[in-house]
């Protein structure tokens, strides 16, 4: 049961769906939705303010006066999705359909002339419960459910010509909601991210998104007792990204597919009875999510994702798998 939770949790953390986009945050995302770039604002967010877009100078708006030295925002985001593949297994594929609540509160500060550009610090508390067995009765689903809390700290810094460039640093622990024991703590991490990503405007409407990145994980994984166990860091990695999306934005609506790669890294992967493997994986992932702004503070998102990990290594386990996901979300969210 565990080692599911773990191959689930460790293949599938990103860059979050659409609530996590907009704050810049790094959650656990098993539908593997697409990040939208951080400019321009959301469509519904242009009501009641004056904007000009300049792809030197990025969305101009007028100073708005702030008594609090930060900007705060609680968002709520729940989303629904089948998955023909929740275990992740190179075969004996397992479909369900997965309920996911995420919560966050964000403080983001003041931004901070430096240079030609400007920097952005934010510190978030992330909190999200997955549940993967919609209908009930199936113990092996259930045994998969979890809470995961996260405190994502970044500092972003955008420059001119739409160039963003960002540090990060995310605690996130994870609980498994089956037993025994109850509520145990089964995954925790420190990740370091570096992050440049580059808009292009196509005209008023269409924009290119490309990203790169590095992030480094420590992790301390619950193993089992016995010799047949491993090392509580096997999962430390190094995870190589880039990216590239299309956005078309009218009116309300927001249209943006996607596609992404990852390598990652195993530095002291071990499979059981602690035998060392040099572990690296190519994982990639490709969709498209259409949301619309209902309200400034209310919008909904249909999305659909492909997704895929080759083993590059020489573990002994097979660790490839191929998903397919189909979802819809919904997202609430306020700032003061």
């Amino acid at each position: 049961m565990k080692r599911f939770i773990l191959a689930a949790l460790v293949g599938t953390a990103a860059t979050s769906g659409l609530l996590a986009q907009s704050a810049n945050d790094v959650i656990i995302d098993r539908a593997q939705q697409p990040t939208t770039p951080p400019t321009p604002a959301s469509p519904a967010s242009k009501a009641g303010t004056d904007e000009k877009g300049d792809l030197d100078g990025g969305t101009q708006r007028m100073a708005e006066t702030r008594k609090l030295p930060f900007k705060l925002s609680l968002a709520y985001d729940l989303q629904v999705f089948y998955t023909d593949n929740v275990f992740l297994q190179p075969n004996n594929e397992v479909e369900t359909v997965v309920i996911a609540n995420t919560l966050v509160a964000r403080a983001e500060g003041n931004s901070i002339a430096v240079g030609q550009g400007l920097l952005l610090p934010s510190l978030s508390l992330v909190y999200q419960r997955y549940n993967h067995d919609l209908f009930g009765g199936d113990q092996a689903r259930q045994n998969l459910d979890f809470d995961a809390y996260s405190i994502p700290f970044q500092l972003r810094y955008r420059c001119g010509n739409n160039w963003e460039f960002g540090f990060g640093i995310t605690g996130t622990a994870v609980y498994s909601l089956e037993g025994p024991p109850d509520y145990n703590l089964t995954y925790k991490s420190i990740s370091t991210a570096l992050t440049a990503r580059k808009l292009v405007s196509l005209g008023r409407d269409h924009i290119l998104s490309f990203g790169a990145g590095v992030t480094y994980f420590i992790t301390d994984a619950e193993a089992p007792a016995g010799p047949l166990g491993f090392n509580a860091d096997r999962n430390d990695k190094i995870d190589y990204t880039v990216d590239a999306g299309y956005y078309y934005l009218k009116d309300r609506w927001v249209v943006g597919p996607y596609a992404r790669l990852t390598y990652s890294d195993y530095l002291h992967f071990q499979e059981g009875a602690f035998t060392d493997v040099s572990r690296s994986d190519l994982t990639g992932s490709i969709g498209v999510s259409v949301s619309y702004s209902i309200t400034p503070w209310a919008s909904a998102r249909i999305y659909s994702s492909y997704d895929w990990r080759t083993p590059q290594g020489d573990e002994i386990v097979d660790y490839s798998y191929k998903s397919a996901n189909l979802g819809a979300g919904a997202t609430l969210s306020m700032s003061f």
